[in-house]
């Protein structure tokens, strides 16, 4: 059944398609028609819109937070009443909420990075140091309801539970168990500052030990467990966490309001402080924007580039290996520029009929073949003085294959020509069939989890080959520009539904044109009709989600994984095959 409320008008404000929907309220993607520019539209749930009481909270939280300007809240633009329908219209934040990111994390069994977590942290706690200073208790804070945007901005919102602190009116509106607060836990109108602090206490936690303090089926035991226990360490979970960063967790996490830090600031203070006297510091990759709760994993002692950890050692070999095989290759080359000079001037003076030939192959490492391009061969023909004999021919070959050793061969031929000559040809490479598949020019993890894409003019379609089910927001997909810098982008978390946030193992998903069906769409044979996720997005409204058709100044896209670039795939071919960790 379609939502009425796609394709109203409101005031300005175009209703598009659904965002999400919460217990209180729908959000929807909208344009303001004036402005053209993309909004979000909170519009008050039908069970509630009878409720003048709500009705007039709902419109409050618009009004109190369009007074606000703070780099860390989201910005109220508008509110109103129409057809029966409160509503009020907010900056639209391309980008995922926290829980999207921490879930990514969640899948490949790892952690945020330390620096993210600061950087995140510190944004909450600013927008709610702002809110405090205005007489205001958030009441909610929780990852799903923390953006965080591509550009890397972090934004708190839904203040729809939001009490005034002097105001006592609200006391029976309840929090989100995990996140709650023991005050706000026996009675909601308790809340103070301290309680907002507490839940972001909360967040920190589940962040660097990957599971939050209490969990149960039922909210009231978890609410129970908030009032009455003491939570567990956070290095009882993760060893990895330093005594000094566990103390300020724990302190954020006190039973009793007055023990805890009293601001945000002071929070956040004391845990970059406990950072810096730990050592070894953690170090894991940087969390992505856009893209990126979290489980627990283990972090290493030493920095790593820009990926999750993973148990592949190929990545860590060290760079001095590569140095001296580098400099091996330089010795090579400079003996084959002596022997073809010397061979030459020989045979040209008649000293002898025969110069030598050395024909080098040099195979890298699995991690510098991922990096380095595949060199073309050559073949020089020096000239020769004899009339009996074709002159001597120099090969050199440097063939990028997926092995760990590094051959080195040597041919010699030599024959004499009536006529000098000097000629130089290049060849194309051959296909290394180990390492070459369709669209993709390099396989950074080849024995990771196979998903295949295909695609035509109208639809995009994902099939995961393997049998483990792969988190959907885990992914990003980015047109490339002819400067290699990011054109349209497709956010995994756009691939989800109600029901699905995974791609189950033998399932496909797919993206189709709402509007524009020539050609057809796609429905590859493998995926047998399977689809867990179908998104038909309008091309026209959303052109930047379209990322695969052809356009003048591209010829790739590619794909991300967490954050990782994992992919490159030739638009032109219409199928790749990618492998995850």
């Amino acid at each position: 059944m379609k939502d009425p409320m796609i394709g109203q008008q409101l005031a300005n404000f175009r209703v598009e398609r659904l965002l999400g929907q919460g217990g209180m309220a729908t959000v929807y993607y909208g344009r303001d028609v004036s402005l053209q520019r993309a909004v979000a539209i909170k519009v008050i749930d039908k069970r509630y819109r009878s409720d003048p009481a709500y009705t007039t909270r709902f419109l409050n939280e618009a009004r109190m937070m369009a007074k606000w300007r703070h780099e860390n809240l989201i910005q109220i633009y508008y509110a109103g009443e129409q057809q029966g329908y409160s509503y009020y219209v907010m900056e639209y934040i391309d980008g995922e909420d926290l829980s999207m990111v921490m879930a990514a994390y969640a899948e490949e069994n790892a952690l945020m990075p330390n620096k993210d977590v600061l950087r995140i942290g510190n944004a909450i706690a600013r927008a709610l140091d702002y809110a405090h200073a205005q007489g205001i208790i958030h009441r909610d804070v929780k990852p799903s309801n923390v953006m965080i945007a591509k550009d890397g901005r972090v934004l708190l919102g839904d203040f729809g539970m939001a009490l005034e602190v002097s105001d006592g009116s609200m006391g029976n509106i309840f929090g989100t168990p995990h996140y709650i607060s023991p005050e706000q836990a026996k009675r909601s109108a308790d809340a103070v500052p301290q309680s907002d602090l507490y839940s972001l206490g909360i967040i920190l936690y589940e962040a660097l030990s990957g599971a939050v303090p209490f969990d149960d089926s039922s909210p009231a035991s978890i609410a129970l467990l908030h009032i009455t226990q003491a939570p567990p360490r956070p290095r009882s979970i993760n060893p990895q966490i330093s005594a000094a960063v566990e103390t300020v967790i724990l302190k954020a996490l006190d039973k009793k309001p007055q023990n805890r830090y009293q601001s945000g600031a002071q929070l956040m203070s004391a845990l970059q402080e406990a950072f810096k006297a730990s050592a070894p510091k953690m170090s894991l990759p940087p969390l992505p924007v856009g893209a990126p709760t979290i489980v627990q994993g283990k972090q290493p002692a030493d920095p790593m580039p820009t990926r999750l950890v993973t148990d592949k050692k190929e990545n860590l070999k060290p760079a001095p290996a590569k140095n001296k095989k580098n400099k091996w290759v330089i010795i090579l080359l400079l003996l084959l520029l002596l022997l073809g000079t010397g061979g030459w001037f020989c045979a040209k003076s008649g000293l002898f009929p025969m110069a030598v030939a050395a024909a080098p192959t040099f195979s890298p490492s699995p991690t510098e073949s991922a990096l380095q391009p595949v060199q073309p061969t050559q073949t020089l023909i020096p000239p020769s003085a004899t009339s009996t004999a074709n002159p001597p021919t120099f090969t050199a070959t440097a063939a990028a294959t997926r092995t760990a050793t590094a051959t080195i061969t040597a041919t010699a031929t030599a024959t004499a020509t009536t006529q000098p000559s000097a000629t130089a040809t290049i060849q194309p490479p051959k296909p290394n069939p180990t390492t070459e598949m369709i669209g993709v020019p390099t396989v950074k993890y080849p024995n990771g989890n196979n998903l295949t894409l295909f695609w035509n003019e109208t639809s995009f379609v994902m099939l995961n080959r393997s049998r483990a089910s792969r988190s959907l927001s885990g992914f990003t997909f980015e047109r490339l520009d002819l400067n290699d810098q990011p054109a349209e982008t497709l956010p995994g978390f756009r691939l989800e539904n109600h029901r699905f946030k995974y791609i189950p193992g033998k399932n496909c998903i797919s993206v189709k044109s709402y509007k524009d069906q020539t050609p057809p769409y796609l429905d590859p044979m493998d995926c047998a009709g399977s689809y867990s996720s179908i998104i038909q997005p309008d091309k026209i409204v959303e052109p930047e989600i379209f990322f695969w058709d052809i356009k003048e100044g591209s010829t790739q896209f590619r794909v991300l994984w967490v954050g990782e670039e994992i992919a490159r795939c030739e638009i032109g071919a219409g199928a790749c095959e990618i492998y995850i960790p």
